[in-house]
């Protein structure tokens, strides 16, 4: 159901002549149309962006070949921020590469009935493409553009089969490190780009309700202008997590190798994984990249491996508990070596022992399996000795 906020604007805006376009705009069917073009040279290095490489990315299938032409980046501004029937994309950015370089194209409806030839200029234009790239698009731009084909009766809208959405590798890879995965945050902790005088999102639909009440353009062009940083933010982002993935030695980031080895090992990539675990090894995740490391060991049946990775964790950090009841558990039922799988027992309570510790419920718990474990380990060395 359209909100009743959004009914009430659209109700009380009546339609007014819009003031003159910018000198730069060009008229396009009657809605508002302007063209930027962005050397080449601002993008990282596009020959990492295979298909494969985009599959292990975005995990979905890709065409046999992708080339930067063939890559369609689309970002929209809308009357709301959270969907429904009543949220219209008042304005549509477009960005692709040419030999020229990289065109950015904007559409901007002066008014509701310019809907659908706005629609249905986008519509021809993505027939072109044979991937879509957004941020946050697969859950948020191309539901309401689907919606928005339907009410105007485009029955058939030429959206991309394979759909490259870089929020979700976003947050894979740097929310380890970065918290916040906003396509602002990561334009400036990633790519450097400091915004001045930029509309806030939540301004953009209000902006837009009060030019269709006063018919002033020039407030309009602050939501351009986000809206065109925000499409070559995309593309940039788009070949800088390609190359990142590609090249994990470039990766500066103790916790961005950690993630990356994270998310390969869920994809079955575990040969790329275990790289990128010991090279996370070298920085501040050294224990998380080694108990990583330790778990595929233990699983493909190498033990001794696994007891060097975490014997390593506890040369590196004695009072990490997990190490030494992972020890414990190796010695006791693969190694059949019970002395030791007590030592490692003792060891890991006389860490939780600690009065400096803060005493959570987790650390009791814990506290408490250790210490039945220990119980049980004296028994059955009791056992064996008699």
């Amino acid at each position: 159901m359209p909100s009743l906020l959004n009914k009430l604007r659209m109700l009380d805006a009546e339609p007014k002549k819009p003031a003159a376009a910018p000198p730069a705009a060009a008229s396009h069917s009657s809605f508002h149309h302007t063209q930027a073009l962005f050397p080449i040279s601002l993008f990282s290095d596009q020959s990492h962006a295979t298909p494969e490489l985009l599959k292990t990315v975005f995990g979905c299938p890709f065409p046999e070949r992708v080339e930067p032409e063939d890559v369609l980046f689309l970002d929209t501004e809308t009357t709301g921020l959270s969907g429904g029937v009543g949220t219209v994309a008042f304005q549509i950015g477009v960005g692709y590469f040419t030999h020229s370089g990289f065109v950015v194209e904007q559409y901007l409806m002066h008014d509701y009935p310019e809907e659908a030839a706005m629609l249905q200029t986008l519509n021809a234009l993505m027939q072109r493409f044979t991937v879509l790239c957004t941020f946050n698009g697969r859950t948020f731009d191309v539901p309401l553009l689907k919606s928005r084909f339907l009410m105007n009766r485009i029955a058939h809208p030429n959206f991309p089969e394979a759909h490259a959405d870089v929020l979700f590798p976003a947050r894979r890879l740097w929310k380890l490190r970065l918290k916040s995965c906003t396509l602002g945050h990561l334009e400036e902790q990633l790519l450097q780009v400091h915004r001045e005088d930029d509309l806030p999102g939540a301004l953009v639909p209000q902006t837009y309700f009060q030019y269709l009440k006063d018919g002033n353009f020039e407030p309009l062009q602050r939501i351009l202008d986000h809206n065109k940083q925000d499409i070559v933010s995309l593309a940039q982002l788009f070949y800088f997590l390609c190359k990142q993935v590609a090249k994990p030695q470039e990766i500066g980031y103790g916790e961005d190798l950690f993630s990356l080895a994270k998310s390969l090992e869920k994809n079955g990539d575990t040969e790329k994984a275990m790289k990128c675990y010991r090279m996370s090894a070298q920085s501040n995740m050294h224990n998380e990249a080694c108990q990583a490391m330790a778990r595929i060991e233990k699983r493909s049946g190498h033990t001794e491996a696994a007891v060097r990775l975490y014997q390593t964790i506890l040369r590196h950090d004695g009072s990490d508990v997990n190490a030494c009841e992972a020890l414990a558990k190796l010695y006791e039922h693969q190694l059949k070596d019970i002395p030791a799988a007590i030592s490692y027992t003792r060891q890991a309570l006389l860490i939780l022992s600690e009065p400096s510790l803060f005493r959570s419920e987790a650390v009791q718990e814990q506290q408490i399996a250790l210490q039945y474990r220990y119980a049980r380990l004296r028994r059955k060395l009791s056992a064996q000795s008699k």
